[in-house]
C-alpha cells in the first residue's frame, strides 16, 4: 500500500534521509562521471582522469548555473 509522506517525516525505522542541493548535485555528478568513465574505452589511468575532470566540470557548471539563476529566485 502506498502512502504519502511529508518532507522530513521519518521512515518506518526512524531514519530520515535529507540531502542539501549541493549534496544531491554532487551525488548525481559523481554517478554520471563514473558511468561516463566506464563507458569510455580508455586505459585505466586515463579513465580515472576523465572521471575526475567530468566530475569537476559537472560541479563547476552546476554551481555556475545556480549562481546565474539566483537573482531570479526573489
Amino acid at each position: 500500500m502506498l502512502t504519502k509522506r511529508r518532507a522530513g517525516e521519518r521512515l518506518e525505522g526512524g531514519v530520515t534521509f535529507e540531502l542539501s542541493h549541493f549534496q544531491a548535485m554532487f551525488l548525481f555528478a559523481l554517478g554520471i562521471s563514473i558511468a561516463f568513465g566506464f563507458l569510455s574505452r580508455r586505459p585505466t589511468l586515463e579513465r580515472l582522469k576523465y572521471i575526475g575532470w567530468s566530475l569537476l566540470l559537472f560541479l563547476v557548471i552546476g554551481i555556475g548555473i545556480g549562481w546565474l539563476m539566483y537573482p531570479f529566485s526573489r
